[in-house]
């Protein structure tokens, strides 16, 4: 089977696709990745199909009104296009490809667009409502990471069938980290109790929250640390905030890593904390329960799919001080860190690669045989079964722009 991986160009989603493409083609599928941007100096990878795009600010996304005609061409050999951006991939799979499409749902739109637009939240949920049921249109299935956020896009609209498949992890470098890293390794004395924040520093993360957050639970319990691991917009703006904050010299931030490397760095923290409610189901709260992490977070839909309250966590409601409660609950117990640490190692083998990846490939199958694309009122590939019809007409253009031939075949002056 071929499939088509459509790829954002940074976030948690891109290590994802990329993983997921290593057990497609060990699983002996073919699979083709379509992004935007600028070409790689390197030369691309193979089976990667850039198609050129201006940079849309320094949100490291890209935008083009269509793609390339390589992209065109390879897309209309797919078998499976798999979607995983809804405003660049989803409308553009519908105008080339000719089979199933599916889309998976990774990012809180509703959220998202009162982030980063001014927009008061009930203005962002009355637009989301309009544009996620339009964009979803284009696709035969969604899929969502976890029934919580299954239901957010039901109450917004969604009228495509929604299956939950859970985003998947390879648990084996996490259970044995190549080489771990000490808490003196990053500067944190070794009696220091450890929290870790792993992901994408930028608005929509809420990492101001966190420190502040952060700053009342150290108050409490001054032996605790924070690690903060990635890369974005706010990377100068937080170690300025926390200074305003005096825990300075308790929050250390390491920068971005490469994700193999992700282990060894969760190996020297105690728990991890994150006051993001942007997430439909965090690779990185996998990840760290995985390495024996109790998890503290709001109880936003993804994460209350993830952590078990009071068993592998602590989840909280309430903006002010919630946070800090469960630092501090986690940092002045260790035994309470080892039993739930115990349990979030034990729930996250129901997030395997391998689970994932079959469930995954079921619905392909699923897809391939029934093809409910051959049964939309609006067909794929609308692009190209429209060109046949046009093509006589724009043959008819080019002619009359054509200058006259003299009889030796080079055109006359006029």
């Amino acid at each position: 089977m071929v499939t088509a991986c459509y790829k954002p160009v940074i976030n948690g989603v891109t290590k994802m696709i990329s993983l997921y493409r290593a057990y497609l083609e060990e699983a002996g599928h073919e699979v083709t990745i379509f992004t935007l941007g600028n070409p790689d100096p390197a030369g691309e990878e193979p089976g990667v199909v850039r198609s050129p795009a201006l940079p849309l600010g320094d949100t490291g996304y890209y935008y083009s009104p269509r793609y390339s005609w390589e992209a065109q061409k390879k897309l209309r050999e797919m078998d499976i296009i798999h979607c995983h951006h809804l405003f660049m991939s989803v409308g553009m799979a519908h105008r080339y490809g000719f089979c199933p499409i599916v889309y998976t749902n990774h990012t809180r739109y509703d959220l998202y667009t009162g982030t980063y637009i001014p927009l008061p939240q009930p203005t962002a949920d009355a637009i989301m409502r309009q544009v996620w049921p339009e964009f979803t249109d284009y696709c035969d299935v969604v899929i969502t990471p976890s029934e919580s956020v299954r239901q957010v896009m039901l109450d917004f609209g969604v009228r495509r069938p929604i299956r939950v498949i859970a985003n998947g992890v390879d648990l084996e470098p996490l259970y044995n980290p190549a080489q771990p890293c000490r808490k003196s390794d990053l500067g944190i004395p070794p009696e220091a109790t450890t929290a870790i924040y792993i992901g994408r520093l930028s608005a929509e993360k809420n990492l101001e929250t966190l420190l502040s957050q952060f700053a009342a639970a150290q108050e409490i319990s001054p032996a605790l640390h924070l690690i903060l691991i990635g890369k974005g917009p706010l990377a100068e703006t937080l170690p300025k905030y926390a200074r305003r904050l005096g825990v300075a010299d308790k929050v250390h931030f390491v920068g971005a890593v490469a994700y193999e490397q992700v282990p060894n760095y969760l190996a020297a923290a105690d728990f991890f904390v994150t006051a993001s409610i942007t997430e439909v189901h965090s690779l990185t709260i996998i990840e760290a329960a995985a390495m024996g992490l109790p998890v503290v977070a709001f109880a936003a839909p993804g994460i209350v799919d993830t952590v078990e309250p009071t068993v592998t966590g602590f989840l909280t409601r309430h903006e002010e001080g919630g946070l800090a409660a469960g630092m501090v609950a986690l940092a002045e117990n260790p035994d309470r860190r080892r039993r739930m640490g115990l349990a979030a190692k034990e729930s996250s083998k129901r997030f395997d690669i391998r689970a994932t990846i079959g469930q995954t490939i079921d619905l392909y199958e699923e897809l391939r045989r029934t093809r409910p694309d051959l049964k939309r009122q609006k067909e794929h590939g609308r692009w190209h079964r429209t060109w046949p019809r046009l093509q006589p007409m724009v043959e008819q253009l080019v002619n009359l722009t054509r200058p006259p031939k003299q009889e030796g075949g080079l055109p006359r002056d006029r």
